[in-house]
């Protein structure tokens, strides 16, 4: 069993990471729709949803 300032410790590092994740700058860059000739020749395993558009996320 672990003692309690150590299992409070772990939450306390949790909760960090997760607010310095949060507070991490993040920048959407939006994909080029390809042509129909290429979308045919290749086939993706998840479906599109219309409307939706595809976006790269890069965390810094």
């Amino acid at each position: 069993m672990l003692d309690s300032y150590i299992i409070e410790e772990l939450k306390r590092r949790e909760r960090d990471r997760l607010q310095r994740e949060r507070q991490r700058p993040t920048l959407e860059i939006p994909v080029a729709q390809r042509d129909e000739d290429d979308q045919d020749d290749r086939h993706s395993e998840r479906e599109e949803v219309p409307g939706h558009k595809t976006v790269v996320q890069i965390d810094f």
